[in-house]
């Protein structure tokens, strides 16, 4: 999840839109007591999450607290017609389930209606942008074309964004497959991080290699030698790696991965690899090349 937030309506608010909506549709035989019997937004959240697939996830999870009265999908709506725009999302108007046990002063709210709306960062964003542009509804046919233009690359965007995450996802279990199976090493193959992790993780299982980290030391490497490949990694560690540990012993200092496969690299191609490890580390590690 990305945000939460929330918002409820001021007195002067909800006289208002109930005197410009309501008020006028009513008929003198309508049993109304409360202006708010009519409003079912006096409480409004938003919920703005990362991907498309993550909104009916949130739904999923709402079900256990709340109970759905009406349910308004704006995506859908909007994928049935190709002559009009604006943002999507899913609008649901919930109401508290009766007995929520463990849910301190949950009866305090009993009755109460809630407007919720989800949406992507995408979505979010292209709301925010839709609600700027003035005279929707009478603009020339020329104008209206570039609008949806636009919000088809929105919409394209956050398909896109979902299946990226499922790929790289796809491909760091294709990683944890391959070490299972202890799978030969694709020596021809360039290196990307996903490589890299597959060699490094045959090394070090133990060790939590983040994300963004592994992206950098992968474009160091690469910044040195371009054209390295995913059987070059694991040569230079397999060759060189038992000296690093050797070092590590003599000097009495824990080396963390990424510097014993500096090391590796270094040794492997002191050309290419001149920069990759500090001065200070080549200066400790240089002074127990006997090893």
């Amino acid at each position: 999840m990305e945000t939460v937030n929330g918002r409820t309506k001021s007195f002067n608010e909800c006289i208002s839109k109930f005197e410009r909506k309501y008020l006028p549709l009513l008929k003198p035989d309508d049993d109304i007591t409360k202006i708010s019997d009519c409003l079912t937004d006096l409480i409004g959240i938003r919920a703005v999450c990362f991907y498309n697939e993550e909104v009916n996830q949130i739904r999923r999870g709402l079900k256990r607290y709340f109970t759905e009265i009406e349910t308004t999908d704006k995506s859908s709506q909007l994928e049935k017609t190709d002559d009009k725009f604006g943002y999507k999302s899913l609008h649901l108007q919930l109401i508290l389930k009766s007995k929520l046990d463990g849910v301190p002063d949950a009866h305090n709210f009993k009755g109460i209606k809630v407007e919720l709306q989800i949406r992507t960062v995408i979505q979010d964003a292209w709301s925010v942008l839709d609600h700027k542009i003035k005279y929707k509804k009478s603009i020339p046919q020329s104008l209206k074309r570039r609008i949806n233009r636009l919000s088809a690359l929105f919409e394209i965007a956050d398909d896109e964004f979902s299946n990226i995450k499922n790929e790289i996802f796809h491909a760091e279990k294709k990683i944890s497959d391959r070490l299972k199976k202890g799978d030969r090493i694709e020596t021809n193959k360039s290196l990307d991080v996903f490589r890299f992790l597959f060699i490094a993780l045959k090394y070090f299982p133990a060790y939590n290699f983040v994300e963004f980290k592994v992206d950098g030391f992968v474009q160091e490497i690469l910044q040195l030698r371009n054209s390295f490949t995913e059987g070059q990694l694991n040569e230079a560690i397999q060759n060189y790696l038992t000296i690093a540990n050797s070092i590590e012993k003599e000097i009495k200092q824990s080396l963390n991965p990424y510097t014993k496969i500096r090391y590796c690299l270094y040794r492997s191609d002191i050309n290419n690899f001149a920069k990759i490890l500090s001065g200070h580390q080549r200066k400790i590690f240089t002074a127990f090349d006997r090893l």
